[in-house]
């Protein structure tokens, strides 16, 4: 990227900074007292520790509600939102409502600076208060530790971006971005130190036990890949793999097709697909970008769209508590065990994944690239340089050097088994973990059902951790025994492939830290709550398509940009399309169904272009790629998706209807090819062209 375009880029960054619209501070209030709300009901009424189930729930009664502005019918519709989303709030949590009970009671007053919302009666012993101020005010007191969403809850995440794309470098940007959060948090620098080194880094991040088996997982899959290596068994698989994959396109085209036959977890297809095509495509002259970019675009997109896979459970919660709140179009009202048929009905309106998956395959199979791939490509073919000579890859040349002793013999059986292994053992550990977690009601559902119940509950991190180290020991003991290495040789490799990964792991702990730092300042809730009364209902699912996507880009996280829209959505697209008879065929049932859509989609989609994702960082880390320079790569083939989404996809689909999805399909296919073959180049015809160029220019 030159100079010039990373100015103006972050000038960009800056000018968004600027214009970003104001937030509703009444909807702020509502999503920061929802939160709380919920979370303090949950405590009164946990259940006991020798208690066989949980206590029925007190009902909510919204008492008191005073909205500077706001008249009659506004107030009532946010009592009936709060009201919905604590019935919901309670499905989700399988939790009963007795009617009986005397209610907890809710009081909230937002003013133009700030709110104070309180909660008594029930369980809870004395009022609690809940006051956020977006500038100090004379006589108050603010609750300590909770942050005022506002305009500069963008400022964490957009410098960090901002700051990697103008130096290049994700450490310090990274670092830089959580910092100046932790000081608009805690405002003061030491106070802001304390917060950033204790209760994001050690507490959120450290002490996570998710976030430790990640870490656990990457470490023991690049221990194995170390003693793969040393011993000959990825050289032998390669020599292997070779016999089919004989040059460039066929290369790429493999690593294509492992990418989607790991459909069951995006981590786990990032790592292996990745670290295991990278010697196979360094001999074939395939750019590390390019690489990345497979590896990156058959994650989360296969995962995403697949009906067995870690996602789909937690996709399916978070928009299923609603569905009681709308109806089918035979007029009979959705149950929330109709979530995964919900999501099924989704698939064909997928379009981001599925135009992913698509135009990666024709940048393979067309030969074609354009803007900094095709520089990337070009370079890797002309000069044989995989990766470029201001790189920095996440991993250290120490990894990607490993070669097995002289006379050793290269047993492609040596990296297959272990891999395999790996495989089985995630997949085996994901549904035994994941049955014993069911519900005695989860039994009784279909067994498609079911399966996907098991794998939401599966605990895909612990399984991936414990695969691995099997793995290890797999490897280990396979080099061992055939006398190919000797123990401390085996240590040794492993140890020093370990020690390749500390840069890569620095950035996944900060990527981490950020992420907590922005909902610590409200990050989400600020752009949700800015761009809430902008939604027109045929341009529902597009708008929402673009918030998911700045949010999930902003924050790093798709999961977490899911959390926050999914349960907004499905009663807000149900009641506009039902309203709306311009919208024809696509009514209530059919906008909420294209909208559900949209959001998973628009959270895949940001939280593949941000440099802040562990997906990315993941993607750079398994193939030996400079971050920087995947995430450059990448943004414009994703970008390209995007727009062809929208306009082939969310756009004609909400005002004819969903039922126009093959139409969309084959609409945006024939798009992206036709820009291909327009603007695309051959980097192996433009390489010894430019070679001339320079040749007669000298």
């Amino acid at each position: 990227m030159t100079g010039r375009l990373r100015y103006v880029l972050v000038a960009a960054f800056v000018a968004l900074f600027a214009l970003f619209p104001e937030a509703d501070q009444s909807r702020i209030a509502f999503l920061k007292t929802k939160t709380w709300l919920t979370d303090a009901i949950g405590e009164a009424y946990k259940p006991a520790k020798d208690a066989s189930e949980a206590p029925a729930l007190p009902p909510l009664q919204v008492a008191r509600l005073s909205i500077d502005g706001a008249d009659d019918a506004q107030r009532d519709a946010l009592r009936d939102e709060f009201i919905r989303s604590y019935r919901e709030w309670a499905r989700g949590e399988s939790r009963s409502i007795d009617a009986s009970q005397p209610p907890v009671v809710l009081a909230l007053r937002v003013g133009e600076k700030g709110f104070r919302s309180e909660l008594a009666g029930g369980r809870i012993e004395a009022p609690l208060l809940l006051e956020l101020f977006s500038e100090p005010v004379e006589g108050a007191t603010p609750t300590p530790g909770i942050y005022y969403p506002n305009r500069w809850s963008l400022a964490p995440a957009f410098l960090a971006i901002a700051i990697a794309i103008l130096i290049g470098k994700v450490v310090p940007a990274l670092l830089l971005g959580c910092l100046v959060g932790a000081w608009l948090y805690a405002g003061s620098i030491s106070a802001a130190a304390v917060h950033f080194a204790d209760k994001t880094l050690y507490e959120n991040v450290l002490s996570d036990q998710f976030k430790i088996e990640i870490i656990g997982f990457v470490l023991f899959l690049f221990m194995t890949v170390g003693v793969m290596t040393r011993c000959g068994g990825i050289q032998g698989m390669v020599n292997l793999v070779s016999k089919f994959a004989r040059g460039p396109v066929s290369a790429q085209l493999s690593s294509w097709i492992i990418g989607v036959l790991i459909f069951f977890d995006d981590y786990s297809n990032c790592i292996i697909t990745g670290s295991t095509m990278r010697p196979l495509t360094d001999r074939y002259r395939v750019s590390r970008e390019k690489l990345a970019y497979i590896v990156d675009s058959t994650a989360a997109p296969i995962a995403g769209v697949s009906i067995f896979s870690t996602w789909v459970a937690y996709e399916v919660s978070m928009f299923a508590p609603q569905l009681p709140e709308v109806f089918k179009p035979d007029g009979t009202a959705y149950q929330q065990s109709d979530g995964f048929g919900v999501f099924v009905q989704t698939l064909p309106v997928r379009f981001y994944c599925i135009f992913t998956l698509i135009m990666v395959l024709m940048t393979i199979l067309t030969r074609r690239e354009f803007g900094g791939m095709r520089r990337a490509q070009s370079r890797a073919l002309r000069d044989g340089t995989p990766i470029a000579d201001d790189a920095h890859p996440l991993v250290s040349e120490s990894l990607t050097k490993i070669e097995p002793p002289d006379g050793a013999p290269l047993r492609a059986r040596n990296a297959l088994i272990p891999i395999v292994l790996l495989v089985v053992a995630t997949i085996a550990l994901i549904f035994t973990f994941g049955y014993s977690a069911l519900e005695p009601s989860q039994l009784e559902l279909p067994w498609i059902e079911r399966v996907s119940a098991i794998l939401g509950n599966g605990e895909s991190q612990r399984a991936l951790c414990f695969a691995a180290a099997g793995a290890f020991v797999v490897a280990t003991a396979l080099a061992l025994g055939q006398k190919i290495l000797t123990f401390g040789e085996a240590m040794s490799a492993s140890i020093r492939s370990a020690r390749a990964l500390l840069f890569a792991v620095v950035i996944l702990l900060l990527a981490w830290s950020i992420g907590s730092i922005c909902g610590d300042v409200g990050t989400a809730q600020f752009l949700t709550a800015a761009f809430h009364d902008s939604f027109t209902p045929w341009l529902l699912p597009a708008l929402m398509f673009g918030l998911a996507a700045l949010v999930a880009f902003s924050t790093g996280t798709s999961y977490g940009t899911m959390s926050i829209l999914l349960p907004n959505v499905v009663v807000l697209a149900y009641t506009l399309g039902q309203a709306d008879p311009e919208l024809g065929t696509a009514g209530g049932t059919a906008l909420m169904i294209l909208t559900i859509g949209a959001v998973l989609e628009g959270s895949i989609f940001g939280d593949h272009c941000s440099p802040i994702s562990d997906t990315t960082v993941l993607s750079s880390v398994a193939t030996g790629s400079d971050h920087m320079h995947h995430v450059r790569t990448q943004a414009p083939y994703a970008v390209l998706v995007m727009i062809v989404s929208m306009v082939c996809g969310y756009l004609p689909c909400a005002w004819f209807g969903p039922d126009i999805w093959p139409i969309a399909w084959a609409a945006g296919g024939a798009t992206l090819l036709a820009f291909l073959l327009i603007v695309g180049r051959h980097p192996d015809r433009e390489a010894p062209h430019r070679e001339a160029q320079a040749a007669q220019s000298s």
